[in-house]
């Protein structure tokens, strides 16, 4: 991720429109890692490109196009691809042109996302393209066993890949402190508490020869970043993000940079005491917000009611379906549920709120429904500039984004 600044490290990959280098020195090497940046933003965002049209997008001159591309190229961030025929807005006749895009063909990253209960591993395409079908696999209960698990699946993996791995990016829910990446206490993975997964699966692979770029970041900043660059928050400054499936976590962006705190805990938004008399919470305290706003809150409140224990994934076709009635749950959850919107709302004065979690998919109109009652609880003025919005973006996709962000961001 980009360094941190006095109020956070920022979610953009580039901070500003580069300038041709004049003089030598830092200023020259900072100029052309601004240079470079601009380019791999533009392959990002518009896909395959022609030289001349990533001068038209970025600015920045032929000559300096020429330098910045042959250091992507060696740098296998890039590749060349032939420009396919009949494609619309490009030329048809003459000989094919060639294009530049991000990596694919020849490398890869993997993107690991870390739940409650299960574990996600995916490899990806520098321009975020999926390469293969996701490995699942149970959290370990234990921290040894968790290190062990994940270093197994990431050479396993790897070995079976068809292209050359740089790096891996680590979603992680908990407190992750900024300064040495280290989990201070997870409420929902208590095994984490007090450790450096990213420092530890780092060793372990690097015992292994397969010591490569790894980035841990915290899960909720993950879906920021994924939101940012695979989903609806492209190119959106201020922004906040709310996730409600095991925990309740929130993200907020402020001019490109996530609000993170002094040392990188802010967010814990599930964790603020909406029942006095609740639920024990994982955290220790009783009746914090994500005890009954998440998607395990209402999985939990469902299973109370109906006499038997099943997940959300396993009730969600029953609702859907009407086998089991359980409006009286929903309006509950919902209720609370907007409780948490409009307090970011209020507090925080996104441009966007983003919910991401699984639970809205019980009915057709349940989003409707959460948004009339965030709407009546949050103060007019602040919600008159905000959008709610389902999060397209995913962990995963926040997981990946970090490790190119890493492997970029320093060229």
């Amino acid at each position: 991720m980009v360094p941190p600044r006095s109020s956070g490290s920022s979610i953009f990959a580039n901070g500003g429109k580069p300038k041709e280098a004049r003089n030598s020195g830092a200023q020259s090497s900072l100029l052309r890692q601004l240079n470079t940046r601009e380019v791999l933003t533009a392959l990002q965002r518009h896909g395959p490109l022609s030289r001349a049209e990533i001068a038209r997008h970025t600015g920045i001159s032929g000559p300096t196009i020429t330098r910045t591309v042959l250091d992507l190229l060696a740098g296998q961030l890039v590749e060349e691809a032939e420009l396919s025929p009949g494609v619309v807005n490009r030329p048809a006749l003459g000989r094919p042109g060639k294009v530049l895009r991000l990596a694919s063909a020849s490398v890869s990253v993997q993107g690991l996302v870390i739940g409650v209960q299960q574990c996600e591993l995916t490899t990806a395409g520098l321009d975020g393209s999926w390469q293969a079908e996701p490995r699942t696999f149970a959290t370990p209960k234990r921290y040894n066993d968790l290190v062990r698990k994940v270093v197994e699946q990431l050479q396993r993996s790897r070995e079976q890949s068809k292209t050359s791995v740089l790096g891996v990016g680590i979603s992680i829910p908990g407190l992750l402190r900024r300064q040495d990446k280290r989990t201070l206490v997870s409420p929902n993975l208590h095994q984490t508490d007090g450790q450096q997964l990213g420092v530890d699966v780092a060793e372990r692979l690097q015992s292994l020869g397969l010591g490569n770029e790894v980035v841990l970041l915290q899960e909720t900043q993950a879906l920021c970043l994924g939101e940012r660059m695979y989903g609806a928050a492209r190119d959106i400054p201020d922004f906040a993000m709310v996730d409600i499936t095991d925990g309740l976590g929130l993200g907020v962006v402020q001019g490109g940079q996530f609000v993170e705190g002094s040392t990188g805990l802010a967010g814990e938004l599930g964790h603020i005491t909406v029942d006095l008399h609740g639920r024990l919470c994982g955290c220790g305290n009783h009746g914090c917000l994500e005890t009954v706003a998440t998607d395990a809150a209402l999985a939990a409140a469902i299973s109370a009611r109906q006499g038997r224990q099943l997940t959300l994934a396993e009730w969600l076709p029953l609702i859907q379906t009407g086998q089991v009635r359980v409006e009286q749950d929903l309006n509950e959850w919902l209720d609370y549920l907007s409780v948490g919107l409009a307090a970011v709302i209020n507090i925080f004065n996104p441009s966007r709120l983003f919910v991401h979690g699984h639970a809205l998919d019980a009915a057709p109109d349940l989003f409707d429904r959460l948004i009339e009652r965030t709407a009546r609880r949050a103060l007019a003025p602040s919600l008159a500039d905000c959008r709610i919005i389902r999060a397209q973006g995913s962990k995963r996709h926040g997981a990946v984004a970090a490790i190119i962000q890493q492997l970029t961001a320093g060229r």
